[in-house]
């Protein structure tokens, strides 16, 4: 009991999770689990490692290969509660080797958060090793093989963008004959042979905890792919976009095990089924068999009918290979279906199968297809798939079938509209930057009519009017007459010729003329360039030409005095609305410290520790405000991913062990709790591992002082050092106020006293 409650707290701690990558992934992920095997078994709790290895195709569906094997295992007689204590107390305890190859279909509940859960379901073959051999004779392996099936529940933890930590809890079911693990020749079998016969109980479960690093290379996030990326993978991908209706006619031959009865035949029918997105679908299928080994209408007493999974390996308009996983139920009449050599009697059953296909689009809406399956059925009575033991028990045929598809779905969103749009929205963009530079150039501006500096003045206004210009075409890119005009109205006011009096007229009128302005409904800024664009003419156009140096000096300067007059007045005009805005905010929210020069700092009241606001003027005397946020993360819901730490220490039990390992680090909005789960390993003679999730509360102390202590509790397995538990953890520690805080060190017991263990270590970024 206290297992299964573990496994499902595992489960739920999945309640916000991260979307997985999209497209096609290739995903790898190591692992190493704890098992605990039924006692009719004969087998010792304990380890076994191994590896996955397959394809995602999107977020939420995943298909792995799957390799396991046992790390010291035992047969054993304990807790049967059958045998004599002279067999028991005899009994030669013995290795028992393990080895687990199969399949995976692995789901992930594509929701957003650090936590992603799944649950998976798989099958395989299993293969037990156990020496049999008399005690001091030669050795002799006996090997069994067996059919397994399993079910499991979990969660990913996510590390980086492509790395999760995967928790899982799962049970393994297997049929097996216990004399496979505890017969030894030379040994009293009498007592064996009527446990046996008393225990007719050969279905087995075996529980597991397991953990694993999945890496996934190739494919995006969610979050890259912009809305013409989607379209365009539509496009081109057949045209359509999200579910599709699919009608598959169907044809079909089978290659039946020559141990059956069941004749060669073809078989015609068709598929109905839909597309849950580009990469996976599910279908329905029945086809009739026909008689003679022909394809007609002549109909045979044979059908069948049932389900397939489909799995894209890519999505393009050209070959699209993909995974074929099903079954169904193959139907015979019995009383009249004439098999091989004219032969009656072949059986219904239930079948399984799997294969690989290709498809090619003829169209958007049309393709063609073939694919290559193995079929398995068993030779039980009454079809008993589920007390089918070994693979030999099961026959083996080979389907072929080929088709056309024919697909109906939301037509894929239209590229040229979108092609256009994320045109216009780099343009903004674009322009965006210019504005920018232009805002900078402001300040640059206001400092030279303080100074009085025409020339640097002259070269930011033509720097600014460039950038204006570049604007007005970035706005008006189709509008060529718009364009014409604007190069005319430049190009005549360089043209215009005027003697030096009519100059400082016009100097004297425009200056009089804003002046006057003042009381109209025109923006200074429209005041201010008219006045800017009549020193650019002074100083680099064709008036430069009619002045005397000093004359085109002193008109300068006057145009400079009233350009510096009207500037201060903006700058008047944005202290008074920033001054307004800012005490307008709520002082219980920000933590706000406002430097004057020369006066000392004054901190406002603070009541929860928000992001820090500084108040300053830079260089051209413009109010800049700053906030830095005092929680550094990535938030991700109502988590705050704050990165992985890399750590390495010692393992203290029975032996003294070197640690090596990773930690999560995760902090939870509105709470001072923090969430750290880690996997380590301990190298050496006999490799350990551990797998812990602990819950910590930092402590607060006093500024100056460099350690930042916690404290907390937690769960976990560890297998280090000699010694062995899956138990509670206590632990305490601290981070060092060096290195930006990074660093750490703390200190675990594991079940309070069995190992002690000591860490150092470094939190990264990622």
């Amino acid at each position: 009991m206290n297992k299964i409650i573990t496994f499902c707290v595992l489960g739920l701690l999945g309640t916000t999770a991260h979307a997985q990558m999209k497209d096609i992934t290739v995903t790898l992920q190591p692992t190493a689990s704890y098992n605990w095997f039924d006692k009719n078994t004969a087998i010792d709790d304990g380890v076994m490692y191994g590896g996955r290895i397959g394809f995602g195709f999107g977020e939420t569906i995943e298909l792995r290969a799957i390799y396991e094997k046992s790390a010291d295992l035992k047969n054993t007689v304990d807790g049967l509660n059958f045998f004599s204590n002279d067999f028991v107390n005899n009994f030669n305890s013995r290795s028992v080797d393990i080895e687990r190859f199969g399949g995976e279909f692995k789901a992930n509940i594509p929701t957003r958060g650090t936590f992603v859960p799944y649950f998976t379901v798989g099958a395989g073959v299993q293969s037990l090793k156990v020496d049999i051999a008399a005690v001091g004779a030669p050795s002799n392996q006996q090997k069994s093989d067996q059919i397994f099936a399993h079910v499991g529940l979990g969660t990913q933890i996510k590390l980086g963008n492509r790395l999760f930590l995967n928790l899982e809890a799962k049970n393994t079911i297997f049929n097996m004959n216990p004399s496979s693990v505890l017969f030894q020749e030379g040994q009293d079998q009498s007592e064996l042979e009527n446990w046996l016969n008393d225990n007719q109980n050969t279905r087995m479960y075996n529980w597991t905890l397991l953990a694993g690093l999945q890496l996934y290379l190739g494919g995006r996030t969610p979050e890259e792919y912009s809305a013409l990326d989607r379209a365009y993978k539509n496009k081109f991908s057949g045209g359509s976009g999200g579910f599709k209706l699919i009608f598959e006619p169907t044809g079909s031959f089978i290659n039946f095990d020559n141990d059956t009865n069941l004749a060669d035949s073809y078989f015609l029918g068709g598929k109905v089924g839909f597309d849950l997105n580009q990469y996976i679908g599910i279908r329905g299928f029945y086809y009739q068999a026909t008689r003679n080994e022909q394809i007609s209408t002549d109909w045979d007493d044979m059908a069948m009918y049932g389900g397939d999974f489909i799995a894209k390996l890519n999505v393009s308009r050209g070959l699209v290979p993909y995974i074929n996983l099903g079954g169904g139920y193959l139907n015979v009449n019995n009383s009249k279906y004439v098999g091989k050599n004219g032969l009656t009697g072949a059986k219904s059953g239930y079948f399984a199968k799997g294969g690989l296909g290709v498809n090619v689009p003829l169209g958007r809406n049309f393709e063609v297809f073939g694919d290559a399956s193995l079929m398995y059925t068993s030779e039980r009575d009454n079809d008993d798939l589920q007390n089918t033991i070994a693979p030999d028990e099961l026959k083996t045929h080979t389907m072929y079938s080929v088709g056309v598809r024919f697909q109906l779905g939301k037509k894929a969103a239209d590229t040229d509209k979108l092609l256009e749009r994320k045109i216009e929205i780099r343009a903004d963009e674009k322009t965006q930057v210019y504005k920018d530079r232009i805002n900078d150039l402001e300040s640059e501006l206001s400092e030279a009519y303080r100074n009085s500096d025409t020339k640097k003045a002259v070269e930011i206004i033509e720097e600014k009017k460039e950038l204006e210009r570049k604007i007005y075409f970035e706005e008006e890119p189709t509008n060529s007459k718009a364009k014409q005009q604007f190069n005319n109205e430049s190009a005549k006011e360089s043209r215009v010729e005027m003697t030096p009096k009519e100059l400082e007229n016009l100097i004297e009128k425009v200056i009089q003329g804003v002046d006057e302005e003042s009381t109209k409904a025109q923006t200074v800024d429209q005041r201010m360039d008219r006045l800017e664009r009549l020193l650019l003419e002074i100083n680099t156009g064709t008036y430069r030409e009619n002045l005397t140096p000093a004359r085109q000096e002193d008109a300068s300067q006057k145009i400079l005095d009233k350009l510096n007059e009207l500037d201060k007045k903006i700058e008047r005009n944005t202290d008074k609305i920033n001054n307004l805005n800012f005490n307008n905010q709520n002082p219980n929210l920000d933590k706000t410290t406002i430097i004057n020069s020369g006066q000392p700092n004054q901190i406002a009241p603070q009541v929860i520790q928000q992001p820090e606001t500084v108040v300053n003027s830079n260089s051209g005397g413009n109010t800049v405000l700053k906030s830095e946020s005092a929680v550094k993360g990535v938030a991700t819901g109502w988590v705050v991913n704050e990165g992985i730490s890399v750590f390495t220490g010692v393992a203290i039990a029975d032996q003294v062990a070197m640690t090596i390992g990773i930690r999560g680090n995760y902090s939870f909005t509105n709470s001072p709790f923090k969430f750290m789960p880690d996997v380590y390993v301990a190298p050496g003679k006999n490799t350990g591992f551990g797998i812990n999730a602990n819950v910590v509360v930092p402590f607060p102390v006093n500024k100056g002082v460099i350690l930042n202590p916690y404290a907390g509790l937690g769960i976990g397995y560890n297998d280090a050092a000699g010694a062995s538990t899956f138990s509670p953890n206590i632990i305490l520690g601290t981070s060092f106020n060096v290195l930006g805080g990074r660093l750490f060190a703390d200190y675990t017991a594991h079940n309070f006293v069995d190992i002690h263990r000591i860490s150092l270590g470094y939190k990264l970024n990622f």
